[in-house]
């Protein structure tokens, strides 16, 4: 079997080293970073990520490090509150701090090879497959995106996801191990925020007057877990036309609204190795690898794309907003219905 290098450590990366291991083909990862560590993340896998974990046996080991299960959701505006909804399949919530820790743990134990702490040029050649992560911009349209995430304990919620919207943004809840709440949020701005590391608490709990504030009002926060993200780019891509296999948030990232970043990230890995292990083991060239793969990204991700571009902006502009938060309150299937659209 040929050997395939991985650049990027992430989710992406990681599933795909795994299944390429447990497929036999000789993988090495570079990683610019090191495990474990704190990422900007909603902490929780929803859709089809769950049939990815199936797939590669790792559900009993997640149970085992405390993943907790989230059936139903709750929407919020202000202090005005949408009925809580069942999702259509449970979510799954853990930290990306005990989640990627254990991808490592497993890609080494099958075999993988991983090298920490190197930050490798990014080449679209031979055997190389790009899952380095996000693609840079400062400014859309005079806004700059940035994320905010931290955990905190004594914090209750009513339902196992809460999404609370905000003028400048949306934070998303979750309970992950070890009675902990997730805390994470997509903000916009037309300048730069220079003091966002001593003021994230404003960011994350900005309305004194709303159900978000009630929730952690008495929270009791892990500042070590506090990370922050910024330059972010929600433009969507497509992989077809693109030069080289790229995987998660290398190739596109979904607006985190929609809740399937994670999601996405494992599903690229698994529809990409197929292709990757057929090149391996020479039934296939290497542009007939690359197309495969671009096929099948982009027909299992354009059309979610597709839908969650215009939720993203309706949801940054008051009056758009306002008017599908007042259908969704008359029409309580349109939650549903947004949910399944971006899966």
């Amino acid at each position: 079997m040929k050997p395939i290098t991985i650049l990027g450590g992430g989710l992406a990366g990681l599933t795909l080293g795994i299944h390429l291991r447990q497929k036999n083909v000789p993988v090495t990862l570079h990683e610019a970073g090191t495990y474990p560590r704190h990422r900007v993340c909603g902490e929780y896998l929803s859709g089809r990520a769950l049939t990815v974990i199936e797939s590669l046996g790792l559900r009993p080991a997640l149970d085992r490090l405390g993943a907790v299960e989230a059936s139903d959701i709750l929407l919020a505006l202000g202090s005005s509150v949408l009925h809580r909804r069942t999702l259509p399949q449970p979510a799954l919530c853990l930290s990306r701090y005990e989640f990627d820790q254990f991808l490592v743990q497993e890609f080494t134990q099958l075999g993988g090879v991983i090298h920490l702490g190197q930050r490798v040029t990014p080449e679209t050649k031979e055997g190389t497959v790009l899952a380095t992560g996000r693609q840079p911009s400062t400014t859309e349209n005079g806004w700059r995106w940035f994320g905010l995430k931290a955990h905190a304990r004594n914090v209750t919620l009513q339902a196992g996801l809460e999404m609370h919207l905000s003028p400048h943004g949306y934070i998303g809840l979750c309970q992950i191990e070890n009675q902990q709440v997730n805390v994470c949020g997509l903000f916009r701005s037309r300048t730069s925020i220079p003091h966002l590391a001593t003021s994230w608490k404003s960011w994350l709990c900005p309305d004194p007057t709303s159900l978000l504030h009630q929730r952690l009002r008495q929270a009791e926060w892990n500042e070590s877990s506090f990370s922050s993200i910024a330059a972010l780019s929600l433009s969507p891509q497509k992989a077809a036309g693109r030069s080289g296999i790229r995987i998660g948030d290398s190739l596109t990232m979904i607006p985190p609204v929609t809740g399937n970043g994670m999601s996405m990230a494992m599903e690229g890995a698994h529809l990409a190795a197929p292709s990757l292990v057929d090149w391996a083991a020479d039934k296939i060239n290497w542009p007939a690898a690359t197309q495969e793969v671009a096929q099948r990204l982009d027909s299992a991700f354009a059309p979610r794309l597709r839908h969650a571009r215009p939720l993203q902006q309706a949801l940054f502009h008051p009056i758009p907003r306002s008017i599908l938060w007042n259908l969704a309150r008359i029409f309580p299937v349109i939650p549903s219905l947004l949910f399944r659209l971006t899966r």
